[in-house]
C-alpha cells in the first residue's frame, strides 16, 4: 500500500555530521511540530544520517513516512565530496542495490521502506534504469518497498525516469525553487500526468536564498556568479518592499503549485527548524508573487 505523503517533510542530510545530541534534538523537534515524513540516504554521512533517524524511529509514531536512496555511497562519517575532494562511489548493480536496501532497513529499524529513490542516476543512467530499477520493482512486488522513484538535481534524468516508468515518486532537488524553476517546463506536468508524486528538496539552492549578499553565497554547491547575485538581490529587495523575507518566500514557493506533494526542509538544529516552519507560516501577499512571477535565475 502506497503511503500518503505529508505536505512538509524533513531531509536529514544536514544532521548527518552535526553533534549527535543536536541531530536527535532536531529530529525530536520535528516530531513535536507534527512532521511525519523524513528523507534520508546512505550517502549522508556515509550512513550516519540513517542511523540517527533509525534511533528516533524506534519510538516514533507508526504513521511516520520514510524515504531513502540507493546507488551512491561514501565512507562512514565522511563529509560531502565538494568539501573533501574525495569522490562519492556510484554502483547501480543488482548486488549493490540489494545490499543497500538491506543495510538501510537495518539502520532504520524497518522491515520495509516507504520509498526508495535511485540516487543521482546521471552518473550511470543506463545501469540505474536497466539493472537497478528491476531490482527495486521486484522488492516492491514482495512488499519490501512501497514506492520506487528517482532523486536527483537534473531535470533531464527525472524526465528519463518518468518515461521509463521508473518513478512512483520523484525527489526533485533544487529545480523547482524561487531561484530555479526549470522543472516547470515539462517535468511537473508530465509527472502529474503519469501519476508520479512530486517531492521538492533543495528549496534554498545551497543557501543563496538565505542571504544572497553573503561573501561565500553558493548556488548548487558552487559560488554564485555576479549575475546570479544581482538577480537574487533583486528578489530580496522585492521581498522587503512587500513586507516579507526572501527565505520565507523561498520556503513557500514550491507548494504554491498544487501538483507538489511535499516540500522538504533542512535544518541542523531545533532553532533552525523552528525558524523554517515559521517562514512557511508567514503571510505573503499576492502582490509579491505577482512581482516575482518572471524573476528567477533559471526558468
Amino acid at each position: 500500500m502506497r503511503p500518503q505523503l505529508p505536505a512538509i517533510g524533513l531531509g536529514t542530510a544536514a544532521i548527518a555530521l552535526v553533534p549527535e545530541m543536536d541531530a536527535r534534538a532536531t529530529l525530536d523537534h520535528a516530531l513535536d511540530r507534527g512532521i511525519r515524513y523524513f528523507d534520508t540516504a546512505p550517502l549522508y554521512g556515509g550512513g550516519q544520517a540513517e542511523i540517527r533517524l533509525g534511533q528516533m524511529l524506534r519510538s516514533a509514531p507508526r504513521d511516520v513516512v520514510v524515504s531513502t536512496k540507493c546507488g551512491c555511497r561514501r565512507e562512514f562519517g565522511a563529509a560531502p565530496a565538494y568539501r573533501t575532494g574525495q569522490p562519492d562511489k556510484w554502483d547501480f548493480s543488482e548486488a549493490a542495490i540489494r545490499e543497500s536496501v538491506e543495510r538501510s532497513c537495518e539502520r532504520l529499524h524497518r522491515d520495509c521502506l516507504d520509498i526508495v529513490f535511485l540516487h543521482d542516476i546521471h552518473q550511470a543512467q543506463d545501469q540505474a534504469l536497466g539493472e537497478a530499477l528491476p531490482v527495486l520493482r521486484e522488492l516492491q512486488s514482495r512488499g519490501r518497498i512501497a514506492m520506487v522513484g528517482v532523486g536527483c538535481n537534473s531535470v533531464a534524468e527525472h524526465l528519463a525516469a518518468v518515461n521509463a516508468d521508473a518513478a512512483d515518486a520523484l525527489l526533485v532537488a533544487g529545480r523547482w525553487t524561487l531561484a530555479d524553476r526549470t522543472a516547470g517546463h515539462q517535468l511537473i506536468s508530465l509527472a502529474a500526468e503519469k501519476g508520479c508524486k512530486l517531492i521538492v528538496g533543495g528549496v534554498l539552492n545551497s543557501g543563496c536564498l538565505v542571504d544572497p549578499r553573503a561573501a561565500h553565497a553558493c548556488f548548487d554547491y558552487r559560488p554564485i556568479t555576479a549575475d546570479e547575485r544581482q538577480v537574487l538581490c533583486e528578489l530580496d529587495e522585492i521581498a522587503q518592499r512587500h513586507g516579507t523575507t526572501l527565505i520565507a518566500a523561498a520556503l513557500q514557493f514550491p507548494r504554491r503549485d498544487a501538483r507538489i506533494s511535499t516540500t522538504l526542509l533542512g535544518a541542523t538544529s531545533p532553532a533552525q527548524l523552528a525558524a523554517n516552519l515559521d517562514g512557511l507560516a508567514a503571510d505573503i501577499s499576492d502582490h509579491f508573487w505577482q512581482a516575482v512571477q518572471l524573476k528567477a535565475l533559471y526558468a
